[in-house]
């Protein structure tokens, strides 16, 4: 079992110093011909998460603060909101997703987990989904989405929010870290699942199990450890999740209805004698990964997804395809087909600790850097 496997994702590895001070490996970076990694802000205290305003950029930072990048690059001098949260182990404020109609429903939504001073504080953490309102460019008005979300122990909180194709909210939970992670298999709790919901916080009612009195009616799939990161690919409709990973693989996850990722049974490929079917999402099966990658041998490690490059000014194979990282300290691609199969994975950049990507208004690729406070841009110029 390698070091990562014990600590967790972003808290305990910065207070340990892993990513406090800037790498030389992002210094002496290679990207490919005619790209370049432009700086579009920079001194961000332990960001997390981000997210394009007509505001400004929002960035969320794990102590609670939302921050906003203004056009010149520098952060406004107030906050657009301020929570009190909790920062034990990977707890803090790690998600933020805008309502898909903002320009006439200005929301602004957060995954984060509750601290003494938090509204509707239940005394202990917790994570829960808020939206505020925007006025004047700044947050009001803390609506509470959904709460007590478990965190036991402070590790495996997940905590991704996107709005997808039919602006229905995917909230992504880890499994906690308690009972071996046998929580990810109950569909009687929250814990390592992707759930859904609609903006306003009801249940869909298309939700999976939105009519089952046995399952919580918000899950949309389950068996997840650390589902970190989840995204879409507009080409095919498709939602990608990447799950963090225990003892050797990280992975990664065509999301489905009803199915069933396969944690704590197994994570990467599918072990001999399991009913692995990636069109299977009935009670039994389990769905493989679409990609996974060996990281028993490196320390620390954690899949960090990922961004489509969808309609990008990038040359092939670059313009399409999928950015994404690893706390490692590098970001890969990969090209997928129309079944949203692998065909081609290539290294493109080395970065401190790349901990969220997105696809820009202006079509380039986004990336936030939580070791060094640095929010990027890749930006392609053709070369004679």
């Amino acid at each position: 079992m390698t070091f990562r496997k014990i600590f967790p994702l972003l808290g305990l590895l910065f207070v340990l110093g892993a990513v406090s001070a800037p790498s030389a490996r992002a210094a002496t970076s290679a990207l490919p011909t005619g790209f370049t990694r432009v700086i579009v802000a920079q001194g961000l205290t332990n960001p997390t998460a981000f997210a394009f305003s007509p505001d400004g950029i929002l960035v969320t930072e794990k102590g609670g603060a939302i921050q906003v990048i203004q056009n010149d690059g520098n952060l406004r001098a107030q906050p657009y909101a301020t929570l009190n949260v909790s920062t034990e182990i990977e707890r803090g404020l790690v998600g933020i997703a805008l309502h898909p109609k903002y320009a006439t429903q200005p929301y602004v939504y957060v995954y984060y987990t509750t601290a003494p001073g938090a509204l509707a504080y239940s005394g202990a953490p917790e994570n829960r989904v808020s939206r505020f309102r925007t006025v004047n460019g700044f947050g009001t008005n803390e609506e509470i989405i959904l709460d007590h979300i478990p965190s036991p122990s402070g590790m495996h909180n997940g905590g991704d929010l996107l709005f997808g194709y039919d602006g229905k909210l995917l909230i992504t939970v880890g499994e906690g870290n308690e009972n071996g992670g046998m929580p990810a298999q109950v569909r009687r709790n929250l814990l390592g699942k992707v759930l859904r919901l609609n903006p306003d916080g009801t249940i869909p009612n298309d939700n999976p199990y939105a009519h089952n009195k046995t399952a919580r009616h918000e899950i949309f799939a389950y068996g997840f450890r650390n589902p970190f990161r989840i995204a879409l690919r507009a080409k095919t409709l498709s939602y990608f999740v990447a799950d963090v990973g225990w003892g050797e693989w990280e992975e990664l996850d065509v999301l489905k209805a009803r199915g069933n990722y396969g944690w704590p049974m197994f994570e990467g490929p599918c072990p001999k004698n399991t009913h692995c079917d990636p069109t299977k999402t009935d009670f039994g099966a389990t769905i493989p990964p679409t990609y996974y990658y060996d990281s028993s041998l490196s320390s620390p490690t954690s899949i960090i997804g990922g961004a489509f490059a969808e309609g990008s000014p990038y040359p092939k194979p670059y313009k399409g395809a999928y950015f994404f990282g690893d706390m490692e300290g590098w970001v890969k691609i990969i090209k997928f087909d129309k079944q949203n199969r692998v065909r081609n994975v290539f290294a493109f950049d080395t970065i401190t600790f790349p901990v969220q990507f997105r696809l820009g208004p202006d079509k380039n690729i986004y990336v936030l850097d939580f070791g060094d406070g640095i929010l990027y841009r890749y930006v392609y110029t053709p070369t004679p």
